[in-house]
């Protein structure tokens, strides 16, 4: 009785130790701890945002890399972080970003048109419209008039984006009677001289050579007011100078400025309908500050163009205060390009200043005329004059 009493202990004995080897087991496993907040959230076009941000975790920590989103886009996108708890166990979290665009198109135009009774003009010559989005804007005109009618016209330019954004800007379109006929001005014809071919030495000692009518410096294709450009010259935008130029447009953008080429190759006619137009609105005085006479402009060469960016004013004296002008200034060098007519440099190069106009001479030159910030130009490093002859 006795030993029967004493395995019936044993027995309980090991059950009991059984059981409680099961209830450690069970507090041996462990459950996810950390809480986190990974709301969906509604962001802007190109607004800068990472996949962390306002992610919030507490008794625990983000494993997941900070990185950018990209928001250059409209639509959703599924954002999936790892979080590790105080524990040591991982788990995924997903969230979703909105991008919306909530910008109008700004709306490019000029305030104030005139015409004569019975002369047509195109009210949509030079409007355009650009957008965040990027897309294609299409304007409308909004109002009555009639070319056929003396009277002052109120219009708008309307324009609207794909995510129901509007812009609606108004201008005055008047039509006035016809003034006396008058005699034709006499347009003064100037020839441009044709350079003599040969070689030369510039002032700094670099080696020149005239070849077809084309000049060369150190390799270096020159066209300024000294040296020009035959009329039959036409070598259209150098794919080149295009693919170091996107390269160049592809870092600003990561930096946060989106540009592109405005005018890049020009052909002497289309110079010579540039440079009359100027001088029957200005002068021949004024105009020679800023535009070329044919056969000198830099976008013959194709080696050159002007820079706009969004919501800039382009190709005006009103972009040399913006970071665009001076994110050029300061990196453009990289990809092989100069800032061809410097600030307080008109005197030597005959232009005035230039923030947008930008010309290709490669890398290495770039570096030597960027200065470290105070660039020079292709005059003064050569060792030429920029002046006109004729």
């Amino acid at each position: 009785m006795k030993r029967r009493l004493v395995l019936l202990l044993i027995i309980i004995t090991l059950l009991t130790a059984c059981g409680k080897k099961k209830e450690d087991n069970k507090e041996e496993k462990k459950e996810f701890s950390a809480s986190v907040v990974a709301k969906d959230k509604t962001v802007e076009l190109n607004e800068r945002v990472t996949n962390l941000t306002d992610v919030e975790v507490e008794k625990g920590k983000i494993t997941s890399k900070k990185e950018e989103i990209d928001t250059s886009k409209i639509g959703e996108q599924k954002i999936t972080i790892t979080v590790e708890d105080d524990n040591g166990l991982t788990k995924e979290f997903t969230y979703t970003i909105k991008v919306v665009d909530k910008k109008p198109p700004v709306i490019s135009f000029s305030k104030n048109l005139s015409t004569t009774v019975g002369t047509k003009i195109n009210l949509m010559n030079g409007v355009s419209a650009l957008d965040d989005s990027t897309e294609e804007i299409k304007v409308t005109i909004e109002g009555d008039y009639s070319f056929d009618k003396v009277g002052v016209y109120k219009l708008y330019y309307v324009a609207s984006d794909s995510s129901g954004n509007e812009s609606k800007e108004e201008f005055t379109l008047t039509v006035k009677e016809k003034p006396a006929p008058k005699p034709a001005p006499v347009k003064e014809v100037t020839p441009v001289p044709t350079p003599q071919d040969g070689t030369f030495t510039t002032s700094k000692g670099f080696h020149g050579e005239t070849k077809n009518g084309i000049t060369t410096i150190d390799g270096i294709i020159i066209a300024n007011k000294t040296y020009s450009l035959p009329s039959s010259y036409a070598p259209g935008m150098n794919a080149n100078v295009t693919a170091h130029a996107n390269e160049m447009f592809a870092a600003a953008k990561e930096a946060g400025y989106t540009m592109w080429n405005q005018s890049g190759f020009r052909s002497y006619e289309k110079q010579k309908s540039l440079y009359n137009n100027y001088v029957n609105r200005s002068g021949k005085a004024a105009a020679d500050t800023y535009s070329a006479r044919p056969g000198h402009s830099e976008h013959q060469t194709g080696l050159a163009f002007d820079v706009c960016a969004t919501n800039r004013p382009c190709i005006n004296s009103n972009f040399d205060s913006t970071a665009e002008a001076a994110w050029l200034s300061e990196n453009a060098y990289k990809y092989g390009f100069i800032l061809r007519y410097p600030s307080g440099k008109s005197g030597i190069t005959g232009y005035k200043y230039e923030s947008w106009h930008f010309r290709y001479v490669g890398v290495d030159l770039a570096t030597k005329l960027y200065n470290g910030g105070n660039w020079i130009t292709l005059e003064e490093y050569f060792g030429i004059t920029s002046e006109y002859n004729y």
